[in-house]
Order: C-alpha cells, then structure tokens, then sequence
C-alpha cells in the first residue's frame, strides 16, 4: 500500500489545496484533507475515494450509521465527516435565507434537495416574508404523516414567532411516486384552513420524490409548467384555490343543480370585496346559497338584511334588478359605499394618492393616535403611523375627494390592513411580540358594477319595517360574540373620533351591540320576521348550539327557527357539512350550515 508520506509532496492534497487552492482538488481530494489520515491497510487518498464512490450524490445525506458500515471507519472519524455536513448545511441555510426569493415551485425545490430521496417521510416548511423571501426552512416531522397526528401549530407557531407572512410545505414519498394519496389531500385541507384563519396563507405543497414532483398550486391553477406566486400577499393561496373543486354537500330535501358564482378576479394587485378575514363570511359558501336560492326563490329585489362581507349581495347583483343590503358596522357601511355606490370616482387619482402613500416612511413621522394605541400591538409601530397619517390625511383632503372616492380610499386602507394585522383575524386580541415586521402596503379596491343598489346602516328589526323586497337573506349573527366588538380596530379606524380605549385589546366604550348575541335574540329574530314584506325568505344559520363554549353557543335553537319561519310559510331546510372556524379552543365536530328557504304566505301570517 502506498502511503500519503510516499507521495510526492506537489501531489499531496494538502500542498496542491495551499498552492492551487479548492477547485484544483477532486471531491475525494478534499474529503482526504478532512480526514487527515487513512486506515489500516488503505491510506486516506484511497479511503475518500471508496466513501465518495459509495454515496455518490447522496453524500450530502449520509448519517454517521452510514459511515461506519465501510470497514475501518469507526464513530470518530464518522462524526468527523457527518459534523462537517451539517456545519456546511448551516451555513448554507442562514446565507440563502436572507437572499433568495420564492417565486415557483422550481425555487423550492432548489432548497429542498436534501429530502426528495430520504427513506422516511420527511415534511418540511418554508417560511417567507411579505416579498416572498425565505425566512427559515424547517423540518416539522420525520415519519408517517398522519392528519390526526399532525397538528397545525406544529407548523405555525413558527410562523407567529418569525412574523411569517405566508408558507409553503413540502413533502417527499420515498416511493418515487409524488402523486398525492388521499391522506395527503385531507392534511393539504386541514393545513391550509388553519392558515386562512392564522392569517398566515399556505402558497402551495409540494410532494417530491427522488426523479419528480407534485406542486397542488401549479395542478389547482390547471398549469403543466412553473407558475410564478405573486408576492406581497397576492398570490393566489391554496385555501382560495381548492375552494375551486366542487364542494360536497347534503341536502336534506331535494337535489339541486349546482352553478357558480365566483366573482371574477377582475384586476390584478387590487382588492376584491371578499379578499378580507370575516368571521361568518360566506364567501366559501355562495356557490350553494345561490344554487338553492335560484331554484327555490323568484322576483327581481333582493335585500341583505345583515350583510356582512358583502360578498351575497355582489352576487346578488347577478340575477336580481334592485338591491337593498344594510349592516349597522360604520366599518362594513364604508365598504359598501366604496364598492357599490354609483358616485363618480377617478381611477388615476386613486392609484396616484395610494403611490404617494405607499412612499412613506414611517420612521419619518411623528407618533399618532393610531400608533400610539395600536403600535407595537396590533401593528409595527412604522405601519401603524403610516395607517394614522393616512387616516388623518384622508379627512384633511375629503373636499378634494368625491364620496366614492374618499370611501374607496378608506376601504383600501382597511383591507390593507387587515393583511398585516398582528391577529388571527379579528380584533378581540393579538400576539405579543418582541418584534413586528413593517408590512404596510396600501392597494386600491376594484368596486363591484352595480347600478340599483341601495345601502343603510340601520338596526335590521326597523328596517325591514320600510321596505319591500321579493327575496331577503338573513343571517344574523347567533352566538354572543358582538361583531362591533370583534372589529373595533376597524369601526375605530373608519369612525375617527379617536376615543379613549381600554382593557389589553384597547377597545372603546361598547356601541352597536346587536340583540341577537343576547338571551332575547329569539324574540328579535321572531318579530324580524312577522315584519319583513317579502316573498321569500332565505336563512342561513350553523349548528354551534351544543359548542362547549359559551360564546359559541347560538342564542337560537334549529328547531326555534324552524318554528319562527313555519308561521310564516312553507319552509324548506337544506343542510350541508361546512368546516367550522372557532375563535376560541374549543373543538366542534359535526359542524353543519343550514339554508332554511321561505314562501311567504301572507294569508297564513295574518
């Protein structure tokens, strides 16, 4: 055997690295010069040669167990190699975490290498900031993956410590074949709900194995090549787009035919009308409204008696000549106004008042009623005195604005604000931080085009006490959460009378509190609808009756309602399984939406 010292000097992996430096030296060159010396039998140059030759491509990988199976390495010399690796690894990771920008699935699966032909189930996440760069990649579990074993905070809690804006999971199959199993499509739901009620969207999961890969983004958006994701909150996130598979539900009375309804996304970097967190929004649920709706109710006026989101009557627009929606919220009253209202508006003034906006610096200006209160909490202390600034310069500026334009600036400002807010999606509190990243960006609305629409913001039991309608859609809200409560950042906000706040979650003097989160809410739903003037009447109402907590708990029973609405007319219940979003911990199983469908008989009623 020819020993390393037999060997001429200027061949030496030592001298050739000092003289000519790394890239003159083979992979086993430099192995050779990490292990400094051979075995028994095989000096170290032939020794880094057979471990380079073994693991090939799969180096980066092998484990100290792998190591010692070549005959003369023992622990030392093994952990000497693998610790090496790792060290390397590290750094690597730390480097291109603060350089590297996700844009497809092609950039993930540059970072994800060291999985794609692991012998065990690894699931890993990638957690990006608001411009999509990589924050940190984690490996969350080693093993089987099991949706009743993995639980969602295992991979967000992470997310909340780092300020994550958005993530991006992905999954190897040691079997070679990335095509996703049915228990990989259950956990890809599971995981990217919790992320729409975090706040925190799941982009895309992507299934490796060792030759290919499946990305649930690229295959929803029906591409067969790379599809960009769209940075700063744009991207069009798996919770929205497998929301685009037809949805399974039961009705407990007849079939329907199922049509959609989806509004379509009109202009790009602009906020929808459903592009807000909402609790009770029913955005995910429009598409069976509207197929019961259309087979059961006919007329051309429609009116949304608590209209929420918005988002039944945008559709309503659709196929009903005059529409009516009202909501007491100030803050849901100026959204309405921005997206329904027929006053004039200028886009270019618009995009160039939200440019000038989106050019200040927060660390440029002085504290503010909004960052004084709400800095540091609910928002980083630059974002919310940018939010402050802009709000007081929107009153300063209202006489050089229409209405639709001042209201559709406010309701820019809210919804971009309600993408970075510290919280799981409403306001009744936040995560405490040591830190918050700056992420306010301000982008314009893209209005709903209606033409007779009439909007109110009155208590919904004197309201329909004034108007006619052939069709009104109740959903109220069941439970004893009081929505002016939930959103008081927002009412606030849109208010501006900057009062004084108070508790931990800094709410002001309790106002708007409805009826029907309290013990009366039977009585008020019954006299709501003995005084409606309409032909039909449609309500949506969830099951939460038996919630374990308490202000889950519905005012208003099933069979309450259906005895309400069974004086009124022959009433249909459709009924369909719908994923229920609790606000609290309480677990609720079996959770249920429910259509109840109306035909007024007004001889009966009287």
């Amino acid at each position: 055997m020819t020993k390393i010292k037999d060997i001429p000097k200027i061949d030496r992996p030592r001298e050739r690295f000092l003289k000519k430096g790394a890239d003159a030296l083979s992979k086993s060159d430099l192995l050779a010069i990490l292990l400094g010396s051979g075995i028994k039998g095989k000096n170290v140059q032939k020794l880094s040669q057979q471990i380079v030759q073994k693991f090939g491509k799969n180096f980066l990988n092998i484990s100290v167990t792998d190591l010692q199976e070549i005959s003369g390495i023992g622990e030392a010399k093994a952990l000497q190699i693998v610790s090496a690796i790792s060290l390397v690894k590290r750094y690597y990771e730390d480097e291109i975490s603060s350089e590297i920008t996700i844009k497809n699935s092609k950039d993930v699966l540059s970072l994800i290498y060291d999985i794609r032909d692991k012998k065990k189930e690894h699931l890993v996440c990638l957690y990006l900031n608001a411009r999509n760069s990589l924050l940190k990649k984690e490996i969350i579990s080693i093993g089987l993956l099991d949706k009743t074993l993995l639980h969602p905070r295992e991979i967000f809690h992470p997310a909340v410590e780092l300020n994550t804006a958005s993530i991006i999971l992905v999954h190897n199959h040691p079997s070679g074949d990335s095509t996703p199993s049915p228990k990989d499509i259950q956990i890809v739901e599971k995981i990217a709900q919790a992320g729409e009620i975090m706040g925190i969207p799941v982009i895309d999961f992507i299934i490796v194995s060792e030759n290919e890969h499946y990305s649930f983004y690229e295959k929803l958006k029906n591409q067969n090549k790379e599809f960009d994701y769209v940075a700063d909150g744009f991207q069009g996130t798996l919770f929205d787009l497998l929301e685009i598979e037809r949805p399974s539900y039961d009705i407990s009375a007849e079939k329907i035919q199922e049509t959609y309804f989806y509004i379509p996304q009109t202009k790009e970097n602009h906020f929808q009308l459903q592009n807000r967190r909402y609790i009770g929004g029913k955005h995910k649920l429009i598409e069976w409204i509207f197929s019961i709706m259309n087979k059961e109710c006919k007329g051309e006026s429609f009116t949304d008696i608590f209209a929420g989101t918005g988002i039944v009557s945008a559709i309503a627009t659709k196929h009903f000549k005059k529409i009516i929606l009202n909501d007491f919220l100030h803050s849901n009253h100026a959204i309405y106004q921005a997206f329904f209202s027929n006053g004039d508006w200028n886009a270019s003034k618009i995009n160039n008042i939200i440019r000038d906006y989106n050019n200040i610096n927060g660390e440029d200006l002085v504290e503010n009623y909004f960052s004084k209160n709400f800095g540091g909490k609910y928002f980083s202390k630059n974002s919310a005195k940018i939010i402050g600034f802009i709000r007081d310069n929107l009153e300063e500026n209202r006489v050089n604005l229409t209405d639709r334009e001042y209201y559709m600036l406010l309701a820019s400002l809210l919804y971009s604000i309600d993408k970075i807010a510290n919280t799981v999606g409403h306001y009744d509190a936040y995560f405490k931080k040591d830190f918050i990243e700056d992420r306010f960006f301000m982008r314009p609305i893209d209005p709903i085009e209606a033409k007779d629409v009439s909007i109110f913001q009155e208590d919904a039991n004197l309201l329909v006490k004034k108007i006619k309608t052939d069709v009104v859609y109740i959903d109220p809200p069941y439970n004893s959460r009081q929505y002016s409560r939930f959103y008081h950042v927002l009412e606030t906000l849109v208010k501006w009378d900057k009062p004084a706040l108070h508790g931990v979650a800094l709410k002001p003097e309790p106002e708007n509190m409805s009826d029907y989160c309290r013990i009366n809410a039977k009585d008020k739903f019954a006299e709501l609808v003995k005084d409606i003037d309409a032909k039909y009447l449609v309500v949506s109402y969830n099951n939460t009756y038996d919630s374990k907590s308490n202000s889950s708990k519905n005012k208003i029973t099933l069979k309450e309602i259906k005895d309400i609405l069974n004086k009124q007319g022959k009433t249909k219940v459709f009924e369909k399984d719908y994923r229920h979003f609790n606000a609290g911990n309480t677990d609720f199983n079996n959770h249920k939406e429910y259509l109840f469908v109306t035909e007024v008989n007004h001889v009966q009623r009287n």
